[in-house]
């Protein structure tokens, strides 16, 4: 007579101490090492997710399997999964014999399940913490691209979204959960946490970090800089002259260049001063003595044309040229006023010769 399967109600709802019967009795019966080892890991993905208590579950039918069982692909690789069921290092040390060739393999195995150990056997939140009852709801593609749901209760509220795909991770990759000869978990799509409230977690595959008391989605970020990591501010002190100089002119504005403030000052007494006092209290500058000018811009000069040289000392007349009517008023004016000269010379001369005769 052929066991029953443990479907997955069976083993994400029942109890403690009746679910470890049943698994005890299934292995009995059918002395299915590979289904029952897988069994076991989804009772590992219960205990990482949930705030019950399945630590050192059927640690006696664990060791009998992987000390005694017929070695088989999938017992290499879960194995490394069970590694604190086995409390003597000599009986681990016998389990990696008999199920890998070498050392080498062991650590390939083991390799694979490293990321998935470091969420799996976390500490989860004691029960009386928590604030109330809580459940994780998450949906998955089958093996012809079908999505369904999948729901775990008593979840532990503080689970981050790495920790939930970790788990979910090592469940999509059991073979054991069947519907109508399709495989069941093989690709996570998305995981929440419920309670009155949605907290998500994975969407479409890619993990989501939220608090369980915010519901405001938040994508993990980068750790802040802590002071110790923060870029120290620049030390000008040891820059020497030639250096701060040469920043200066770099962050002047476009056209602007620096003078030397004391040339200034001794560009009339060098007019009175030998050349040797000048050169002598004009030192290098320091950086206190410069300053910012506006540059002219050199923009080139048209020379002016040159005069010829037998018109250079000629005269020029730049009068503006009368018009026609102008001159020919000028010209009526002019002989008005001999007319005018005219009368009055030729009576005075008359009156004289009067004057004579008498």
């Amino acid at each position: 007579m052929q066991t029953k399967p443990l479907s997955q109600i069976t083993l994400f709802t029942m109890g403690r101490a009746n679910l470890e019967k049943r698994l005890s009795k299934f292995y009995e019966d059918s002395s299915d090492a590979d289904s029952t080892l897988q069994y076991l890991v989804a009772v590992l993905v219960r205990q990482c997710l949930c705030i019950s208590d399945f630590s050192d579950f059927c640690g006696d039918l664990v060791r009998e399997i992987l000390l005694f069982a017929e070695p088989s692909d999938v017992l290499r690789k879960l194995a490394p999964l069970f590694r604190a069921s086995f409390k003597s290092g000599k009986e681990w040390e016998a389990v990696t014999r008999r199920l890998y060739k070498n050392k080498n393999e062991y650590h390939r195995y083991n390799n694979r399940v490293s990321d998935n150990k470091k969420y799996l056997f976390s500490s989860t939140t004691p029960a009386e913490k928590m604030d109330g009852q809580y459940k994780i709801v998450s949906t998955f593609e089958d093996a012809v691209g079908k999505i369904h749901t999948w729901s775990l209760r008593d979840a532990d509220s503080e689970s981050s979204g790495m920790k939930i795909d970790a788990a979910l991770e090592l469940l999509s990759s059991l073979t054991i959960f069947e519907k109508d000869g399709i495989r069941r978990f093989v690709k996570l799509e998305n995981s929440d946490i419920f309670n009155c409230t949605r907290y998500p977690k994975v969407r479409h595959g890619v993990v989501l970090e939220t608090s369980a008391k915010n519901s405001v989605d938040v994508v993990a970020e980068a750790p802040s800089q802590t002071p110790a990591q923060q870029p120290a501010a620049f030390d000008f002190s040891n820059l020497s002259e030639a250096e701060k100089l040469a920043l200066v002119k770099m962050l002047l504005p476009e056209g602007m260049v620096l003078t030397d403030a004391r040339m200034t000052e001794l560009g009339d007494e060098a007019k009175t001063e030998s050349p040797a006092t000048v050169a002598q209290k004009a030192e290098p500058n320091s950086a206190g003595s410069t300053s910012a000018v506006k540059e002219k811009p050199k923009a080139e000069r048209k020379k002016p044309a040159e005069i010829p040289v037998h018109k250079k000392n000629s005269y020029s007349n730049y009068q503006k040229p009368k018009s026609e009517k102008q001159r020919k008023r000028e010209e009526k004016d002019e002989l008005m006023m001999k007319r005018e000269k005219g009368k009055g010379g030729v009576g005075k001369k008359k009156d004289r010769k009067r004057n004579r005769r008498k």
